[in-house]
C-alpha cells in the first residue's frame, strides 16, 4: 500500500498500519477537514465515462516516481497534535509539536522546531539540529543510491506493485462518480474488503477488514482525500501480539500547491487497541501549512536546505 499512501507523507496514519501489518506507510466527525463534495456544482459535472478504477490506481503507483520530483522542491510547516485519552474516552494527555517538513523521494524528513508551544533551545535544539542533519544526509545518500541503481530500483518497484496488488485484491471498489473537491474535479468511489477473496497472506485479511471512500485526480493521477475505517477488529498473533478495536478510522487529504502538485495538508487518526500488554487510545491530527520552495545550501549544516 505504500505505493498509494507514502510512508511519511501519512506518518499519522501509519500508527495504525505500522502496528498491525508493518508496512513503512474516517469517517470523521462534522467540521473536520473539507467537505469532498459541492452539491450545487456536483449537479453541473458531465456524463464522461469513468474510468476503470484498478487501472486508475495501478496508474498512481506508477505516477508516484514523476511526482517525486516536483515534492522535493517544497517544504512546509507541519502541526502534529496528539491526544491520548483514559478508557472513559476524555482526554488524559494532549501534546503538540511543530516541525519543518522536507520531502526526499516518498519519505518526509521532519525537523522538530517545537514542543507544546515552546521552541526548542539550548542543548535540546543543539541535538534536535544534529539529528535532522544526519538524518538528511542519510536520507539523501539513501536515495542518490536507488536513483543510481537500476536493480535496486527495479526491486523497490516490484515491492511497491505487490502491495498494490494486495490492495486491489482484498476491496471491492463501488459507485464510482465525478465530484468537486477543493474546485478541483475528482473521481471518486467507495471501497470495501471482498468476501469472495481467500487471503493468501496476513495483509490480505487486515484489508479486508478497511472500507472507505478515496477521492481521486484523474488528471494528475493522484489521490487528494481518503477516508478509511476498519469494520471489524484487528488481531495479530491471536491478539496476544497486537490489536485494533472496531471503527478505528482515518482521514487524509491534499492540496494542489501553486497548481503543479497535489501535497499533504491534513490527517486525522482515531484508534483504539492494545499492542502486547499495553492498551492503546489516541487520537491525532495533522496540519500541513506555509508550503513554500527551498534550494540547497547551508542553514543548520552543510546540506540542510534553506528557503529561496
Amino acid at each position: 500500500m505504500n505505493v498509494l499512501f507514502a510512508p511519511r507523507h501519512f506518518h499519522r496514519i501509519a500508527v495504525l498500519v505500522i502496528v498491525l501489518f508493518a508496512l513503512p506507510t474516517s469517517i470523521v466527525s462534522a467540521g473536520r477537514g473539507q467537505q469532498a463534495g459541492d452539491s450545487t456544482a456536483q449537479s453541473q459535472l458531465d456524463e464522461r465515462p469513468l474510468p476503470d478504477i484498478p487501472t486508475l490506481l495501478r496508474d498512481i503507483g506508477k505516477n508516484q516516481r514523476v511526482l517525486e520530483d516536483l515534492r522535493r522542491l517544497y517544504t512546509c510547516h507541519l502541526s502534529e497534535e496528539e491526544d491520548k485519552m483514559d478508557s472513559g474516552g476524555q482526554v488524559k494527555s494532549r501534546s503538540v509539536k511543530d516541525y519543518d517538513v522536507f520531502y526526499i523521494g516518498q519519505e518526509q524528513v521532519l525537523h522538530l522546531l517545537a514542543k507544546d508551544g515552546k521552541p526548542l533551545a539550548g542543548s535540546e535544539k543543539k541535538d534536535e539540529d544534529e539529528r535532522f542533519n544526519k538524518k538528511f544526509d542519510e536520507m539523501k545518500k539513501k536515495q542518490a543510491e536507488l536513483v543510481g541503481d537500476p536493480k535496486k530500483q527495479a526491486k523497490k518497484e516490484e515491492e511497491d506493485e505487490a502491495q498494490l496488488s494486495d490492495f486491489l485484491r482484498a476491496e471491492l471498489f463501488t459507485h464510482p462518480r465525478r465530484e468537486l473537491f477543493r474546485r478541483h474535479e475528482v473521481i471518486a468511489f467507495d471501497f470495501n474488503g471482498n468476501p469472495n477473496v481467500k487471503p493468501k497472506k496476513r495483509i490480505d485479511s487486515i484489508i479486508q477488514k478497511l472500507s472507505g471512500v478515496m477521492w481521486v485526480d484523474e488528471q494528475a493521477r493522484e489521490i487528494v482525500r481518503l477516508e478509511a475505517r476498519f469494520a471489524e477488529g484487528v488481531k495479530i498473533g491471536g491478539g496476544l501480539l497486537a490489536s485494533l478495536q472496531k471503527g478505528s478510522h482515518f482521514v487524509f487529504e491534499q492540496e494542489k500547491i501553486n497548481e503543479e502538485v497535489w501535497l499533504p495538508s491534513y490527517a486525522e487518526v482515531h484508534f483504539a487497541g492494545r499492542i502486547v500488554f499495553v492498551k492503546l487510545k489516541q487520537n491525532a491530527i495533522d496540519r500541513y501549512t506555509d508550503y513554500r520552495k527551498f534550494r540547497s545550501g547551508a542553514a543548520l549544516g552543510v546540506t540542510t536546505p534553506t528557503q529561496q
